[in-house]
């Protein structure tokens, strides 16, 4: 029996045009998705509980001043950083860290999709952290600049 070129081309035809509006546009959501920022692998090498030694924002020691900062990193790169200053509210923010290269990606719950990048250097029992950021260090209701420099112990 005999095929017909009008039903083979039609067939082929038909290929295509499942391939351009059903294929293609999965493939491009894929590519497109709005996965991770940034990796997760190697946070369990600076995951615990860390204390600083030195915390200073703006050029003030907040351990200097009697304060305290604690930065608790999870396996999957949740986190909670806390300043205590003597005479001060608590700060503590959350959010996720990851690795983007040697910088380490944060991303804060309160700004969601949108990162920060600081300088880090470890080892076992030794976390520094150096960075500029933006928020209300100073406790007068507005988000200001901040210079910050952690070293810290585990």
């Amino acid at each position: 029996m005999k095929k017909s070129i009008y039903f083979t081309a039609k067939k082929k035809t038909g290929l295509a045009l499942l391939f351009i509006v059903v294929i293609a546009p999965l493939a491009f959501l894929v590519a497109c998705s709005d996965d991770d920022e940034f990796s997760t692998e190697g946070i369990s090498e600076i995951a615990g509980t860390w204390t600083a030694t030195s915390a200073t924002f703006n050029g003030i020691d907040v351990i200097e001043e009697g304060g305290s900062v604690t930065l608790t990193i999870q396996n999957n790169g949740r986190f909670t950083f806390k300043i205590k200053r003597p005479g001060r509210d608590d700060m503590v923010f959350t959010g996720r860290l990851g690795f983007d290269e040697e910088w380490l990606a944060v991303e804060y719950d309160t700004y969601p999709g949108e990162y920060e990048y600081y300088d880090i250097e470890y080892d076992a029992h030794n976390l520094h952290i150096g960075a500029n950021s933006e928020f209300d260090f100073d406790g007068d209701g507005t988000d200001e600049e901040v210079i910050f420099f952690l070293d810290m112990v585990r």
